[in-house]
């Protein structure tokens, strides 16, 4: 039974013991020559009898990956949740110095010393569609057919509230529309044909249904001259700028 003391700890692995141990050593003069080989490689350790000696390689276990839907991305997008991370495996090739001075091969063994996560990405699930206005590509969900009006800032069109949006109490600016929450709900991004992106920030009481009122930044008399029109409202989704 070999002493505890003859045992080589794991960390003074020999690196040669992989090809050294591909075959058991044909006669004593073949394992002479190992031994000899061992320790003009670097390997100074004292190979008593009963001493065990081990060569470890690593490997990587692939990580994978796993495809998980967000109703928040477009059919063409992907989002990184987690990058995942390789899995590590130690292979070691243990052998044992017999009564004989001769290298005798014991069991190969590997352990996980890392598990492998695999990748998280997130796929989009809403239908793409393409508008380019301006030189500029919008992602859309869907297209709506809205009757449009305008309005300003002047007190017979907002009231004692003044011109300040629905959507955070904010000041009315160009680009902003009043719409029926029921239909397109506050906060929503917008293109409108004929006036450009837009954001439903702001309600009004005749503002119901399949209505857009949108905001400009333009005297009565300019307001007033666009009238009541029927028009293309694209409703954008998440990053649908490109």
């Amino acid at each position: 039974m070999p002493s505890r003391r003859a045992l080589v700890p794991a960390a003074l692995a020999l690196l040669a013991l992989p090809v050294l141990l591909a075959s058991p050593p044909a006669t004593a003069q073949e394992a002479a020559w190992r031994q000899l080989r061992l320790r003009a490689q670097g390997a100074h350790v004292a190979l008593r009898p009963g001493a065990v000696v081990a060569a470890e390689r690593l490997s990587t276990l692939p990580a994978g990956r796993r495809v998980v839907r967000d109703a928040n991305l477009y059919r063409d997008q992907r989002r990184t949740i987690h990058p995942g991370q390789s899995g590590l495996l130690v292979h070691r090739l243990p052998a044992q110095v017999g009564a004989d001075g001769l290298l005798r091969r014991l069991a190969a063994y590997k352990k996980r010393l890392r598990a492998a996560r695999p990748a998280e990405v997130a796929s989009g699930t809403i239908p793409v569609h393409y508008l380019r206005r301006g030189g500029v590509t919008y992602r859309y969900m869907r297209q709506l057919r809205l009757v449009a009006t305008a309005y300003n800032a002047s007190y017979a069109q907002n009231g004692p509230w003044g011109p300040t949006a629905a959507l955070g109490g904010v000041p009315l600016v160009r680009g902003m529309a009043a719409v029926d929450p029921s239909v397109i709900p506050l906060g929503t991004r917008l293109y409108v044909e004929g006036y450009g992106p837009a954001l439903a920030a702001d309600t009004g009481s005749a503002i119901v249904g399949d209505r857009i009122d949108l905001f400009m930044d333009k005297g009565p008399q300019a307001t007033s001259a666009f009238g009541i029109r029927t028009l293309n409202v694209y409703i954008l989704g998440p990053q649908s700028v490109s």
